[in-house]
């Protein structure tokens, strides 16, 4: 009777469980449908635009080992980070190892000591990684601050996945499996345990990056929450942020405790001090998942906690890691891409990802943020304040990349700088970090910034306001800025002076620029003048861009591989750092066939270092310099040399980028010259000619139309342009103004393996834009 029982109850089983799954997939689908949308930056794509899904084409482990030979920089590398992140948002969660690198991580490295809330992807300096959590299982009685190495965990990369939006690595020390994924503001973590009673979460409130000037924790048992603040410097300045925090978990604590400095206190609730944290403990033996979600906030405890409530009130981390991940499907679809290899295409959208992981949101759910005079401030509705505004890298191509493929952001980023401005001492910054100008590098470049997100159309922003603070915070911000309208030039007894000059002289042509499109033509005739002081450091006689001092005589012991008057780079390098005045340069250089003579030497080796007389593509002030020969009628040496480029400094490796890629500006090259053309010229829309690597792209644009780029005879060895049509008819005209394309326009490319003389003619040669009557 058993026997013959056991095929019905067997049925029976089945089918309860079949009605329970539809019941459960019917209630998380009801919640998927009405669960707010994620907060995204204004960027316009399409669901329809490519039969790539681009999330598969992502590593974003590229970047994080040496790619090429010891230049002295730190960390050799792309110095990016593999975590979790969510486009331009405002929690980046993500390992850090023990290198102590400026993205938080090394590939070489095998050991992990934590998993902090905040980084930026290729900085050059140390910064960020505050407040790390840390799982482990045993009693914590040696404190973490000055016992660090007994709560690392080792780690193989084979036990280690990453895509856009997640984060997962099995722990080796005491078997446990972290996965991370993010919000817009907000982050959840899932920590699987051992079955145990001692499983614990170190949070380690005073361990930023650079050491912390205050920090404070405080647990809430009764609601299983950690809050508190972590007080550190910016990078590569002075000026002090504070992050709050609050973390809640699904599990209740069983043990507390917190440390300060050397001092460990069970069961205390609160701790004050520089380097101070605090841990709980919970019993895995039944529920062995533990979730965390975090809320950070610069502006308080409270606003952290606002923003966890807004934007994922429970501890489902499928489903913020789904969200997480259609958002940047959504931003990575703005560019489509078709034939190709993997490895090319996997390439590509990992820069396009690195491209869009910085600037970051730096208001909170309610519209707050903290501004350059400390005080809490609101954004409009609608708007986003951004932060981590890297602006002597970014200027040169990435904000021009966003200008076109996120338009609302690139307003809203050129707003911030202005309300940066008015709220501080009235200058635009040159390196925003949270809510203060850490100087770093040299120039004016975030005024470069703001012209150039006007030059692509994006004018969602107080566009009298910013030309006011170009102009009049120019004091505040210019070393110098005395000698350098007293003299045309910074005077060699200024440490960097030649590239300090450059840099202002690009960004006069830029302000310029700008002034002309508001009609205020005083400015521009006088900006536009003033871009021309360059020519003041070109010696006749040695052909470059040299120091000189007060008195007019050329700075003693000239070499142009030597880096003395230069800021990473010498005058080999710098001396073509004029792209808005290149006629202008060739021409003091003996002609456009000396010039063209002169780049094939340079581009010998492609990235040689600092110290060097030629290329240094791993350094943004050479990123223009390929496309240079355009304005020398020598298109197809561009052609060879981007080619040459793209195949050996870009690959998908963890060392596939030829230097620190600086918040998505070395990537943002490498998009660009991806698809044939580069916006060469500081605050003018438009852009010089290469030659496409894919067969097709395909680019939204904000007016609902569409940039298409096609290119027959695409492949590796085929960088020659034999023909181009612009909306089928043909053309050889090596500039293509932003006016022609922001409606829509249809590039068709016939390329080949050998040169050509497409282009070649001077009536094909870009124009002059350092005319008054341009």
């Amino acid at each position: 009777m058993l026997m013959k029982m056991r095929p019905f109850v067997f049925k029976r089983a089945f089918f309860i469980v079949l009605i329970a799954v539809l019941l459960v997939s019917l209630i998380w689908a009801v919640q998927w449908l009405v669960k707010p949308a994620p907060t995204l930056p204004r960027v316009h794509t399409t669901s329809t635009a490519s039969t790539v899904n681009p999330i598969a084409y992502v590593n974003p482990f590229i970047g994080t080992a040496p790619g090429g030979s010891h230049f002295g920089t730190v960390g050799n590398g792309g110095n990016t980070f593999p975590g979790a992140t969510y486009p331009m948002g405002m929690l980046q969660w993500s390992p850090d190892t023990t290198s102590n690198l400026p993205g938080g991580y090394s590939y070489s490295d095998h050991t992990i000591k934590g998993f902090s809330l905040t980084h930026f992807s290729g900085r050059g300096c140390i910064a960020y990684q505050d407040v790390p959590f840390m799982p482990y299982v045993g009693t914590v009685t040696a404190s973490p601050a000055t016992n660090g190495a007994l709560y690392r965990s080792t780690f193989s990369h084979s036990s280690e996945a990453a895509q856009p939006g997640y984060y997962k690595v099995h722990l080796d020390k005491h078997n446990i499996q972290v996965e991370l994924t993010v919000a817009a503001l907000t982050g959840m973590g899932r920590f699987t345990y051992p079955a145990s009673s001692s499983s614990t979460m170190l949070i380690n409130t005073g361990g930023s990056a650079i050491s912390n000037t205050a920090a404070s924790v405080t647990i809430d048992p009764a609601s299983n929450e950690v809050s508190g603040a972590s007080t550190s410097t910016v990078g590569c300045g002075t000026e002090h942020y504070t992050l709050y925090f609050v973390a809640q978990f699904d599990h209740n604590f069983m043990h507390w405790g917190t440390w300060n400095g050397e001092k460990v206190q069970a069961q205390s609730t609160n701790s004050q001090g520089a380097r101070s944290g605090a841990y709980v403990t919970f019993g895995t033996n039944q529920v062995r998942a533990l979730h965390v979600r975090v809320g950070i906030s610069y502006v308080s405890i409270a606003n952290a906690r606002n923003n966890l409530a807004a934007q994922h009130a429970g501890f489902d981390f499928n489903t913020m890691q789904t969200a997480a991940s259609q958002a940047w499907k959504q931003q990575l679809g703005a560019i489509a891409i078709q034939g190709s290899s993997n490895d090319e295409k996997t390439t590509f959208y990992t820069a396009l990802y690195h491209v869009l992981i910085h600037p970051n949101r730096f208001n909170d759910a309610n519209g707050q943020y903290r501004g350059f005079d400390g005080q809490v401030h609101t954004v409009s509705s609608g708007h986003i304040h951004f932060e981590n505004i890297a602006a002597w890298d970014e200027y040169r191509s990435q904000i021009r990349l966003l200008a076109i493929i996120a338009p609302g952001a690139a307003s809203d980023i050129a707003q911030s700088l202005v309300d940066d401005a008015q709220q501080g001492d009235g200058h635009i910054p040159r390196w925003e970090q949270t809510n203060a100008d850490s100087h770093g590098m040299r120039g004016d470049g975030g005024s470069i910034i703001i012209a150039e997100a006007a030059a692509f159309g994006d004018t969602s922003f107080d566009t009298q306001g910013a030309l006011a603070a170009m102009v009049n915070g120019q004091a505040n911000i210019r070393e110098d800025f005395q000698d350098y309208n007293s003299l045309g030039y910074v005077p060699a007894d200024r440490s960097e002076s030649a590239a300090i000059t450059q840099e202002y002289t690009n960004t006069d042509f830029a302000i310029a620029q700008f002034a002309h499109s508001l009609g205020q033509q005083n400015i521009y005739q006088r900006m536009l003048q003033s871009s021309s002081r360059w020519r003041k450091l070109f010696n006749t006689t040695s052909g470059y861009i040299q120091p000189r001092a007060r008195n007019g005589s050329w700075a003693p012991d000239f070499d142009p591989a030597h880096m003395n008057g230069f800021v990473e780079g010498n005058s080999a390098q710098y001396t073509w750092m004029e792209p808005f005045d290149l006629p202008g340069l060739f021409k003091s250089m003996g002609g456009n066939t000396v010039a063209v003579k002169r780049l094939d030497a340079f581009f010998t080796n492609l990235n040689i270092g600092p110290d060097k007389p030629e290329a240094f593509m791993g350094n943004e002030p050479c990123l223009e310099v390929p496309w240079e020969y355009d304005f020398a009628q020598a298109p197809s040496h561009t052609q060879q040399v981007v080619r040459r480029i793209q195949l050996r400094l870009f690959s998908n490796k963890p060392g596939g980028l030829p230097g620190n890629d600086d918040g998505g500006a070395t990537s943002s090259w490498y998009v660009f010259s991806a698809l044939g053309l580069y916006p060469e010229i500081p605050g003018v829309g438009g852009f010089v000619i290469g030659s496409p690597l894919f067969p097709s792209a395909t680019i939204q644009l904000a007016s609902g139309h569409t940039l298409t780029i096609t290119s027959t005879g695409a492949n590796d060895h085929s960088p020659y342009v034999q023909s181009l049509r612009l909306n089928g008819k043909p053309t050889t005209h090596l500039w293509l103004p932003w006016d022609n394309v922001k409606n829509g326009a249809t590039l068709a490319f016939t390329l080949s393996q050998q040169p050509t003389n497409w282009g070649s003619n001077a009536t094909d040669a870009p124009p002059i834009f350092t005319s008054t009557q341009n």
